[in-house]
């Protein structure tokens, strides 16, 4: 039996837009792929110019403003790696202090 293969070429990023609760993201052979906000905290709680600031880098999506990204083989592939409680309190900390500075005038 052969073994499955990633198409890099395939599963490229070219772009991504959002939803209330998704990022929806194109990749190169015409699919779409939806992946819930959810599983991504500091992007959800990320403004909307935050959100349109990433960089594409083939199966790789990167967010400089938020430090976070996305590896699409992963989700492509089903490889997810559930996260600890010790780094979901993390993020729920970097969160509260980027709230803050956000509502704090300048």
């Amino acid at each position: 039996m052969q073994e499955p293969v990633i198409h890099e070429t395939r599963n490229e990023a070219q772009g991504v837009r959002f939803t209330d609760e998704y990022a929806m993201i194109d990749l190169a052979d015409g699919r779409i792929l939806g992946v819930p906000l959810d599983f991504f905290p500091l992007l959800k709680a990320a403004t909307d110019e935050e959100r349109q600031n990433y960089q594409l880098h083939g199966l790789t999506l990167y967010w400089e403003d938020i430090d976070d990204g996305m590896d699409l083989t992963a989700l492509v592939s089903g490889l997810y790696i559930e996260p600890s409680v010790e780094y979901l309190e993390s993020l729920k900390e970097i969160i509260a202090e980027r709230k803050a500075k956000a509502a704090t005038p300048t």
